[in-house]
C-alpha cells in the first residue's frame, strides 16, 4: 500500500475546562492530507478494500500509541485530498512536548504504521484552579 501523508497539529492546548483533580483538559485539532488514488475512501457503494477512517494517536515517549479520535474518510475520495481536519473531545494531557501520529484504517481494520506520519506540539500547563486579588 502507498501512504502519502502530511499531518499538522494545529492546536494541542485549547483549554476547554478542568475537572477538579483530573488535570487540565485540552482539545487536539489536526489537519492532514491524504492521497486516496491507490486506496480509495469507502462510500455507500464501496465497503471493502477501502480507507474507512483516519486515526489520531498520542505517541509521546515512544509508549504504546494511545488512540485519541478518528476522522471519517471523505466518502468516495479517489485522489489526493488536502485539508482534512478533525478535533478531539476533551482530553487530559500533561504539559510539555507531545508527539502525535496519524494512520489510515482500512474497512477490514488494518492500519498504516503510526510512525510514518507524526507531528509534535507543546501543551501548555493548566491555569490555577482559583485566583483572587485584594487591592487596597
Amino acid at each position: 500500500m502507498k501512504w502519502k501523508w502530511m499531518i499538522g497539529v494545529i492546536a494541542a492546548a485549547g483549554m476547554v475546562g478542568a475537572a477538579a483533580g483530573a488535570g487540565p483538559q485540552h482539545t487536539v485539532t489536526v489537519t492532514l492530507n491524504y492521497d486516496f488514488s491507490v486506496d480509495t475512501a469507502c462510500s455507500s457503494t464501496v465497503t471493502t478494500g477501502c480507507v474507512n477512517q483516519l486515526n489520531i494517536y498520542d505517541t509521546t515517549g515512544g509508549a504504546t500509541p494511545l488512540k485519541m479520535f478518528s476522522i471519517p474518510a471523505p466518502s468516495g475520495a479517489n485522489s489526493a485530498v488536502t485539508g482534512i481536519t478533525g478535533t478531539s473531545g476533551p482530553v487530559t494531557l500533561k504539559a510539555g512536548v507531545h508527539t502525535f501520529a496519524a494512520t489510515a484504517q482500512m474497512a477490514d481494520g488494518t492500519e498504516s504504521n503510526p510512525n510514518r506520519s507524526t507531528a509534535t506540539a507543546t501543551v501548555a500547563p493548566g491555569s490555577p484552579a482559583s485566583f483572587s486579588v485584594v487591592v487596597q
